[in-house]
């Protein structure tokens, strides 16, 4: 239970730091001085009032004409992610990059166990016909 609380624990701050380090635009329609529609992936949608040489009319065929100073706006802000990760990326050197996966490679395989294949482990031993520590008399003390 622990475990399955570590992994959403470090999946949710994994998606804080990704979300963080993002930048998006947001464009907003103003129109008369309310803000009509906000957008984050697309364009604004507009009210039905088209912009020409700085004087509205309205797009229902009346052309009635208003003040330009009350004639609707495309505002687009950019909402800066954290940039920091993106300089310590541009920072990164090949001979960092190498150390690091020489690093890892080693430290994954320093726990794999190796089990040893031994060809002759089901076969007889070869039948002694003479003595040979007695005819050598190389005994071990």
């Amino acid at each position: 239970m622990i475990q399955f609380l570590h992994k959403i624990l470090a999946f949710v701050l994994a998606l804080i730091v990704l979300f963080s380090s993002l930048s998006f635009t947001v464009e907003k329609h103003v129109c008369m001085g309310e803000v009509v529609d906000v957008s984050y992936f697309t364009e604004a949608d507009s009210c039905g009032m088209v912009i020409e040489e700085e004087e509205c009319t309205i797009d229902d065929f009346s052309g009635d004409k208003m003040d330009p100073e009350k004639c609707c706006n495309d505002i687009q802000e950019l909402i800066p992610g954290n940039q920091n990760e993106q300089q310590a990326i541009d920072s990164l050197e090949l001979n960092s990059v190498q150390f690091a996966l020489a690093f890892t490679y080693t430290y994954l395989n320093l726990f794999e166990t190796k089990e040893e294949i031994t060809p002759f482990i089901d076969s007889s031993p070869p039948l002694i016909d003479k003595d040979y520590q007695v005819l050598y008399q190389s005994f071990l003390i």
